[in-house]
């Protein structure tokens, strides 16, 4: 017993003096406890900028953040609230010199000790690997069909096609059919259905074309799956494709365009028994393609349109004209020679819509006339049909467009800014002045051979085009024509120079993106003027006297190919000599090329377009300064380049555009011609001529004062920024300024007088981290107003206070043409404006992005929504003190004021309390047709009852995650009014409603009463899940239903989920019976106390026609009867299991 009491005594006085001496500490201490503190949190700041950091460069790569950083930051946040609380208490405690609080300096070190635990968490936790992760590449969704027509030929295709790929056993399906019938067009709409119908995870879509590039195809494969290929050979990249798509459960391959076998396995898809859930669906237009694929396939053959479904689609795209008699006589038979060919009958159709009889009969004419032309697998009739369309472009300008679109690959997206170089390097445009106008007339151009059906829209690059593969194969026999005489050889794979007798006759030449390593010597070619040899792997060395026989050339393209990112071959590509006796070229391309010595380029008095994109050049010559023609010069990528000769850029006097993004940033400052080492800004001053300009500056002080162009209508400026090298393009890409771009990082106030002429001018205005000294932009950036903008970004700028302050001085209208506005981590902001707006300000703001204001309460003051006129979209997100939105009491207005809103987007607002404060009975959202609100705990309504009756347009409602949210529409106005004494007891209709989304809301208590329901005209997707007091999906009070209704439809509703809704009793419990003519899939999960469906009888519930899938608690109900799934599972009745008997456990 005595030992027991030593051992305790013991214990006890080890714990107790343990304790005594932690305390002593915290007196003893305390500076040593404060200046730690100090340090840790310096630490934690240079981390938490450097993450900043990371996440505004993936940002402006287009990528997302990661859940957990942005996590992170939050929680970064609340710890230097905290820690500046701390830092004034520290302050205090340690200026009481030898008589200290020891009290409250005890408490004081025992928080410090605490919150240095959170701090070294944080500073662990935030050692992220990355910050953010890519965004998913479009997928087939965002494919344009163009004239996609369900008909009855093409409808059953997709019905055959669709029933094949649900099933196990086919798993190669092979639509088959003549050239231009519809094949490519019938496959993306499969692709896209069975995607938003979730038959397939993934689908992805490549073109194989005649000559196959299985480096493309696999390109093709990876970018529609996220993924992103580190091997170089095909093997290895075979290996992780076959690796990335064994990971899903159902995907889908699409091949469009296959002429012979392919070896799937070599090009990475794992086919039939290496995984069943991988479905290939490829055209082509050879039944023997079908027969020789590797695995027994099934054909399905794609027809021609019928005479009804042909005269259908022609006539609605000929026009009213057909509906005269006389015309229809011969309209018609012109659609019979279209052969049901959807492509030629959209395309005669269009070209013939405003021509009158006489018109008509002509063209019927040139159809009977028209020579045959032979191409294998197609009619003759088809192509008699595109050389109708073709006659009848009006003018040479638009058939040379057209012509010039057939020198690239098969399937390849034609870049628009590439098409207006190649046809002003060739003079097709004799009245056009300036580089902006031709780049104009291609457009107009363009958007004239769409409409015709000779060029359809690109399916990667926005802007682009690209051609069919039939309308490309007539355009290139007519270029071959003795009137044009091209020879086009584009992507064919070959690995030698053509052989032909004589090249005297050609005048365009196009072996783009082929394998030729070598070019021929003595080539006589007198009357070539365009030459394009870009994209030829291993095309390195340049004969000399390659160029002595081609002195006419106008137009050079040399690309070399970039296998990956930027990185050049080591071996440099030496111009050839007879490159200077090209007197007469306009346009040169020198892409991606690894250059040394190009003095040789002054030589070419006549350039007028240079572009040195992505090559590795380490000074301009000063020779260049010869060039006086030069219209357009690119040097965007060279990221090597380092030298500019002084007075080069000067003397280019006729430069138009400038673009030099990612490039030389050695600007010099100041001094004479003759003190500097490189180029000045300054120089860009005697550039009359300019219009565009892309330029990256890093010292702001090497702005000149008078940095001002007279004619500069498009300029994207960056200041004090640089742009890092993971943000480079991946493969040539035109993105060139379309606006007057001004970005300016890091910069301290005051403003260089350079930049502050520039603003004057800006219309899209981006500000990232500005120093001291900026704590607003009206005016302590510029006193007038800004009244140029259309755009402004605000982004980690830590003293900015507000955008505007007007409580001193007379202020002008301020930012009235700005739409645009985005706002992101402004810690010290608090309101957007200070003081009063003059009207007109803000007028033209459709779009608000708040993102990490953590100080901003209030967004949208009464004294300025009712300045905001045009407000269309908000999204708000991460503002920790956001406790209301609009504040709608106060709002000067006569008797309704309209917001016109659309979308509104709130996200993790943790203190708002109201969207709508306070209580205006005149205010209306007519417009809006979105509503996402996510995370916002202390919300209890979304609506008024006042402001819920003009919701006529509501077409989306998603409520995520809100924990306090107990009732969408209130009860009551604001201020206790209660609707009744209002407007009267309206009944709240939503007739636009389509999606509706409730996910754990756990105190909602209802969604919408039977009354609003019945609204739900339009209603496509219900899903309920994760709330704790639900009882029913549709509340029915007594009487609430009229006697004059004797059922409740929901006539559009295909989608229906209700789970994890412990107390939900029943969808709705009106004795009334129900129909869902539309309803596709129910999931019932997790709903113990559901004791029935709905009270009615059961043939009511029953009416479910569509009815495609019943899931109950992860078993599929293949009797589809709702009420009888729910009593056997939930209410436990002791029944027959008969009607189970097909059911399946997932």
């Amino acid at each position: 017993m005595i030992e027991l009491i030593s051992t305790l005594i013991t214990i006890l006085d080890k714990y107790f003096m343990k304790r005594i001496r932690q305390h002593i500490s915290y007196l003893v201490c305390f500076q040593s406890k404060a200046e730690g503190f100090r340090k840790q949190v310096g630490k934690l700041e240079v981390l938490k900028d450097k993450v900043q950091r990371s996440i505004v460069a993936a940002k402006r790569k287009g990528e997302n953040i990661e859940p957990e950083v942005e996590k992170w930051l939050t929680a970064v946040e609340k710890v230097s609230e905290d820690v500046e609380k701390l830092e004034d208490e520290v302050m205090k405690s340690s200026s009481n010199g030898w008589c200290p609080d020891w009290t409250s300096r005890f408490c004081l070190s025992r928080e410090l000790k605490k919150i240095m635990h959170s701090i070294a968490s944080l500073q662990e936790e935030g050692k992220f690997s990355k910050v953010s992760y890519p965004e998913p590449s479009p997928g087939i969704e965002s494919l344009s069909i163009g004239d996609y027509c369900p008909f009855q030929t093409t409808v059953s295709a997709m019905n055959q096609i669709i029933e094949l790929l649900k099933g196990e056993e086919c798993s190669t399906i092979c639509v088959f059919g003549m050239g231009g019938v519809g094949k490519t067009t019938l496959v993306k709409e499969v692709g896209k259905k069975v995607k938003k119908d979730k038959l397939f995870d993934e689908v992805a879509i490549a073109v194989v074309s005649q000559a196959p590039d299985l480096i493309k195809i696999q390109d093709e494969i990876a970018e529609a799956l996220g993924l992103e290929f580190h091997e170089e050979n095909e093997i290895g990249r075979a290996g992780r494709l076959h690796q990335r798509l064994k990971t899903e459960k159902r995907v889908l391959i699409i091949l469009d365009d296959v002429w012979d076998i392919l070896d799937l396995g070599a090009m990475g898809i794992p086919h039939g028994a290496d995984h069943r859930g991988c479905k290939i669906l490829l055209t082509t237009r050879c039944e023997h393609t079908c027969n020789v694929m590797g695995s027994p396939a099934t054909k399905i053959l794609l027809n021609h349109l019928n005479e009804h479904e042909s005269w259908a689609l022609f006539s609605s795209n000929a026009g009213v004209t057909v509906g005269s008699p006389a015309v229809n006589v011969v309209a018609t038979e012109i659609a019979k020679k279209c052969g049901g060919l959807p492509l030629a009958l959209v395309a005669v159709g269009r070209a013939l819509s405003d021509k009158d009889i006489d018109g008509w009969q002509e063209a019927a004419k040139q159809l009977k006339e028209c020579k045959p032309m032979s191409i294998q697998d197609v009619g003759a009739d088809f192509f008699s049909c595109l050389k109708l369309s073709f006659d009848y472009l009006q003018g040479e300008e638009i058939k040379s467009i057209f012509l010039l679109c057939c020198v690239f690959p098969e399937d390849r997206d034609i870049e628009l800014e590439y098409l207006t170089r190649l046809a002003m390097g060739q003079g097709l445009f004799e009245d056009v002045e300036t580089v902006e106008e031709g780049r104009r007339r291609v457009r107009t151009m363009i958007k004239g051979l769409k409409a015709s059906c000779l060029l359809m829209d690109g399916d990667k690059s926005k802007g682009s085009v690209k051609m069919h593969d039939l309308v490309r194969a007539f355009a290139i026999s007519i270029a071959s024509s003795e009137k044009y005489v091209f020879m086009v050889k584009a992507g064919l794979g070959l690995e030698n120079w053509p052989k032909r007798d004589t090249f005297e006759h050609y005048t365009v030449i196009s072996l783009m993106s082929n394998k030729i390593s070598n070019l021929p010597f003595g080539l006589e070619c007198p009357k070539l003027h365009t030459l394009l040899l870009g994209g030829n792997r291993g095309l390195k060395l340049f004969p000399d006297a390659f160029f002595e026989g081609m002195k006419a050339l106008k137009v050079l393209e040399l690309t070399g190919v970039n296998k990956k990112l930027y990185k050049y071959s080591l071996h440099i590509t030496p111009l050839p000599a007879s490159l200077q006796l090209l007197t007469d070229l306009r346009m040169l391309h020198l892409h991606h090329r690894k250059l040394s010595d190009i003095s040789i380029l002054g030589k070419l008095k006549k350039l007028e377009m240079l572009s040195l994109f992505a090559s590795h050049i380490n000074e301009l010559p000063k020779e260049m300064g010869e060039l006086k023609n030069l219209r357009l010069l690119d040097l965007t990528y060279c990221r090597s380049l380092k030298k500019i000769p002084p007075s080069l850029i000067s003397c280019l006097s006729g430069l138009e555009e400038l673009y030099m993004k990612g490039s030389f940033q050695q600007w010099d400052v100041g001094g004479t011609t003759m003190e500097r080492s490189n180029a000045s800004l300054s120089e860009l001053n005697s550039l009359l001529n300019l219009t565009t300009l892309h330029v990256e500056i890093i010292n702001a002080k090497s702005l000149p004062n008078s940095f001002l162009f007279p004619n500069l209508l498009r300029f994207q400026i960056c200041i004090g920024s640089k742009s890092p090298f993971a943000m480079f393009t991946r493969k040539l890409k035109y993105d060139y300024p379309t606006t007057r771009a001004l970005e300016l990082k890091g910069i301290d106030s005051p403003m260089p007088i350079g930049v502050k002429v520039l603003f004057e001018r800006t219309e899209d205005l981006s500000l990232i981290g500005l120093l001291e000294g900026s704590r607003n932009i009206v005016p302590n950036l510029c006193s007038r107003g800004f009244n140029g903008l259309t755009s402004l970004s605000v982004r980690n700028c830590d003293e900015f206070e507000c955008i505007s302050n007007t409580t001193q001085g007379v202020h002008p209208v301020a930012f009235q043409n700005m739409e645009m506005m985005h706002l992101t981590h402004l810690c010290g902001m608090k309101v957007l404006s200070v003081g009063v707006l003059p009207l007109g300000s803000f007028r033209k703001l459709r779009v608000l992005t708040v993102e990490h204001c953590g100080r901003l309460s209030t967004l949208f003051p009464a004294e300025l929504l009712q300045l905001l006129l045009n407000l269309e979209i908000v999204r708000i997100n991460w503002c920790e003190e956001m406790q209301e939105v609009f504040q709608i009491e106060g709002i000067l207005v006569g008797e309704e004021h309209v917001l016109r809103l659309r979308e509104l987007k709130l996200y993790t607002l943790p203190r708002l309390g109201h969207i709508w404060k306070g209580f205006n009975a005149h205010v209306s959202l007519h417009n809006l047709e979105v509503i996402e609100i996510e995370r916002c705990d202390r919300l209890r309504s979304l609506f008024q009852p006042s402001i819920a009756q003009s919701l006529f347009k509501l077409e989306c409602l998603k409520i995520l995650d809100c924990m306090e949210l107990q009732q969408i529409i209130a009860e009551e106005d604001g201020l206790g009014q209660e609707p009744s004494n209002i407007q009267g007891k309206k009944s709240l209709n939503l007739p636009k409603l389509k999606v509706l989304e409730v996910e754990d809301c756990k105190k909602l208590k209802s969604l919408f009463p039977v009354s609003t329901a019945q609204s739900f005209l339009q209603l496509k997707q219900l899903k309920v899940s994760g709330s704790n007091e639900l009882k029913t999906i549709i509340s029915c009070e007594n009487g609430e239903i009229s006697a004059a209704v004797d059922k409740f439809v929901l006539p559009q509703l295909s989608n229906l989920e209700l789970k994890a809704l412990p107390v939900l009793e029943s969808f709705c419990k009106g004795d009334f019976p129900f129909e869902w003519p539309s309803l596709e899939e129910v999931v019932v999960d997790t709903c113990p106390k559901m004791t029935t469906f709905a009270l009615a009888a059961d043939d009511g519930v029953q009416n479910m026609p569509k009815l495609k899938s019943l899931q109950v608690d992860d078993q599929i109900i293949n009797d589809h009867d709702l009420n009888a799934a729910i009593n056997y599972l939930y209410k436990g009745k002791d029944q027959s299991l008969s009607s189970f008997r097909n059911q399946t456990r997932l």
